[in-house]
C-alpha cells in the first residue's frame, strides 16, 4: 500500500480534470497511489460512511477515470459508500511504458491491487466491484474467483468477446476485420521484439480501421472524454478478446449482480447480458435501458443508471455479512487469453 499522491515525492501526474458539475466534490476525493506489480497505478479516493460498502471502479477499452466516471463515483459516495477508482498501468494518469497497451491479465492484476488498497483502507466494509463496458468482465470474472465479493455492478458490459468479435466482424465486413487481424499480429511480433506498438485509433469511423468503429462510437466518446483524452490502442491487445468470456463463469459468482443493459448498444452484445442473468438466477438483477453503449457518461443517463446502482447497493448491503477481510479463493487460475503476450516493449 502506497501513500496519497501529495505525500509521494516522485509524482508528477497532474490533478484529475473535472467539469464544473465536479469541481465542489474535489474536497470529498484523494488523489491516491498504489502499485500493481512494479508500475505506479493512480486514481481517487472516496471516503464513505462506516455503514457503507467500498466500491472499486475502473473503465472499459481504453477509457480512463476523467471518462465519465467520477460522477458515479460521486454518486456512490453521496449514497455513504467509500470508493476507489482508478486508471489501468498504461492508462490514463497511471505509470506504464508503452502507452495505451491493454493485457487482459495485467488488468485483472490491476483490480486486485486495487482492492488490496481499498480493503486495507475499509477493512471492515463489504467489498463490491464495480465495472462498465470491458472492466465489466474484469469484475464478474474477479468475482467467480474470490469469496469476498459482497456485490457486483456490471453497467454496458462486454461478458463475451466472442458475442463482441462477430458483431465487429459484421459490422466492418470480413475485408476490414481480417486487416484489422492483420495489423493486431504484426503489432504483437513487435512486442516479441521489444518494439514499440504500432497505434490504432481506439474510436474512429464506421469503415475505419479502429478498434471500435461503430456509427456512434467516436462521436459518443468524444462528447464525455477530456481534452487529454488518447485516441490510440495498441492492436496486439484486440486479438485475445474474442477468446475472452466471462459470461461462462456464472456458476462460480455467488453474490448479488447488478446487470444494466443498453438495448440500443452497439458494441457490447446484450444476449450474453441475458443469459448471464438467467445463469445467475436469483443472485441478478437485470435492469434494462432503451439508450446507447456510450450515452450513460452524463446527463439523465448517468443520473438513471446512478439512481438504480444506489437502490440496489442499499438492498444487497442489507443481506451482506461482515467481511472476511482477507479471505479469497485459491483456485487454480483459468488460461487467460493475453498470458502469452510478449513483455512490454520499452
Amino acid at each position: 500500500m502506497s501513500e496519497s499522491d501529495d505525500a509521494s515525492p516522485d509524482n508528477s501526474a497532474t490533478p484529475l480534470p473535472l467539469d464544473s458539475a465536479d469541481t465542489s466534490e474535489l474536497s470529498c476525493a484523494e488523489a491516491v497511489t498504489f502499485d500493481s506489480g512494479d508500475t505506479r497505478c493512480r486514481g481517487w479516493w472516496f471516503e464513505g460512511a462506516d455503514d457503507g460498502a467500498v466500491v472499486v471502479m475502473a473503465h472499459g477499452l481504453g477509457g480512463t477515470v476523467a471518462g465519465g466516471l467520477v460522477g458515479y463515483a460521486q454518486a456512490l459516495h453521496h449514497a455513504g459508500h467509500s470508493v476507489l477508482v482508478f486508471d489501468y498501468r498504461h492508462f490514463g494518469r497511471s505509470d506504464g511504458e508503452p502507452r495505451q497497451l491493454l493485457g487482459i491479465k495485467r488488468q485483472q492484476q490491476d483490480y486486485v491491487a486495487a482492492i488490496d488498497y481499498a480493503r486495507g483502507r475499509a477493512p471492515a466494509l463489504p467489498l463490491v466491484l464495480w465495472g462498465t463496458s470491458f472492466s465489466s468482465a474484469h469484475v464478474i470474472t474477479l468475482a467467480a474467483r474470490r469469496d469476498d465479493v459482497a456485490a457486483v455492478i456490471a453497467m454496458n458490459p462486454m461478458l463475451d468477446g466472442r458475442a463482441s468479435s462477430l458483431l465487429k466482424l459484421k459490422d466492418a465486413g470480413p475485408g476490414t476485420f481480417l486487416r484489422m487481424t492483420g495489423v493486431g499480429l504484426a503489432d504483437l511480433a513487435r512486442g516479441c521484439l521489444g518494439r514499440a506498438p504500432r497505434y490504432l485509433p481506439l474510436a474512429g469511423e464506421p469503415g475505419t480501421l479502429a478498434a471500435l468503429s461503430a456509427p456512434d462510437a467516436l462521436t459518443g466518446i468524444l462528447s464525455f472524454v477530456d481534452d487529454d483524452f488518447d485516441n490510440r490502442i495498441a492492436p496486439r491487445a484486440l486479438l485475445a478478446l474474442g477468446l475472452y468470456r466471462p459470461v461462462t463463469r456464472a456458476r462460480q459468482v455467488h453474490c448479488p449482480v447488478l446487470l444494466q443493459l443498453c438495448l440500443r448498444d452497439s458494441v457490447a452484445p446484450i444476449a450474453p447480458g441475458y443469459r448471464l442473468a438467467e445463469a445467475l438466477g436469483s443472485r441478478a438483477t437485470l435492469k434494462t435501458y432503451d439508450t446507447g453503449h456510450f450515452e450513460i457518461y452524463e446527463g439523465d443517463w448517468r443520473a438513471a443508471f446512478a439512481d438504480d446502482q444506489r437502490e440496489f447497493l442499499a438492498q444487497a448491503m442489507a443481506q451482506s455479512p461482515a467481511p472476511a477481510p482477507t479471505a479469497h479463493a485459491t483456485e487454480s487460475p483459468q488460461h487467460t487469453p493475453d498470458e502469452t503476450d510478449p513483455p512490454p516493449a520499452r
